[in-house]
């Protein structure tokens, strides 16, 4: 098994009100985004990664590949989520054609504490479906609104989480479909359900594995690196490989 990594960080950082791409800001130390290659540099299950990132900040991002061996390929993303994934996705055509990439992980750069772990659960779950996912209950308090009426209490809703594992090739026939017929997806497994690639899995995701788009999560993002730190007995802003990713 050959496992590829595509990293989708072209957020704008409207919601974070910030300057910048709202990965290249900084937890414990680091920015989100060294955050989130550590844990597939330090994971020998993958292979190669694709990092994906807005026109204007793929210059930013190419000395990245001198301290993350793993890393590539940085590419140009779209002006939305589905294509800048599709971007990646292109990039490692040739190698998927030709069975050098038989599994892709898509992940959200603004993810940055998904563990080591549970990208082993996530690879170990596509060699029994399509794709495998991490997802967490949402509980019964979630409701059903219509109108600004309740409709209902839906039993059995959970939230999606990233990284996504899928085969390779159906991923990107998938995505090929989707750009000939226009679709857009909200994310990965919607376009392979859309393009009715098969069945895709869901594992139980992380509770650490937030994603930072506002400046209260950046508060609660601070707060998980120093207990993870901690709790690996490292000290904040360890350097890549700490052992918080063996999670």
């Amino acid at each position: 098994m050959s496992v590829a990594a595509i990293i989708v960080a072209g957020g704008a950082g409207t919601r974070m009100r910030a300057p910048i791409n709202k990965v290249f800001i900084e937890v414990d130390g680091r920015s989100i985004l060294e955050h989130s290659l550590d844990l597939f540099e330090s994971t020998p299950l993958v292979d190669l990664v694709v990092l994906v990132t807005r026109r204007e900040d793929v210059a930013r991002c190419e000395p990245l590949r001198e301290r993350f061996g793993k890393l590539r390929m940085v590419v140009a993303g779209g002006d939305v989520r589905h294509r800048s994934e599709f971007a990646g996705l292109r990039s490692l055509a040739a190698q998927i054609d030709a069975g050098a990439v038989d599994t892709i992980l898509v992940h959200d750069a603004v993810r940055p504490f998904a563990s080591r772990a549970l990208v082993e659960r996530l690879i170990d779950g596509v060699a029994e479906a399509i794709g495998c996912i991490p997802g967490r209950p949402v509980g019964r308090s979630t409701a059903l609104v219509t109108d600004g009426w309740i409709a209902g209490y839906p039993p059995n809703l959970w939230t999606v989480q990233t990284p996504q594992a899928f085969q390779a090739t159906w991923l990107l026939e998938a995505h090929n479909k989707a750009a000939r017929q226009g679709f857009l997806g909200t994310d990965t497994a919607s376009v392979v359900e859309w393009a009715g690639g098969g069945d895709v899995s869901v594992i139980e995701g992380e509770p650490d594995n937030i994603k930072i788009t506002t400046p209260e999560d950046l508060v609660r993002a601070e707060a998980i690196a120093r207990r993870l730190a901690m709790e690996s007995g490292g000290s904040p802003g360890e350097a890549p490989g700490d052992p918080r990713q063996k999670r």
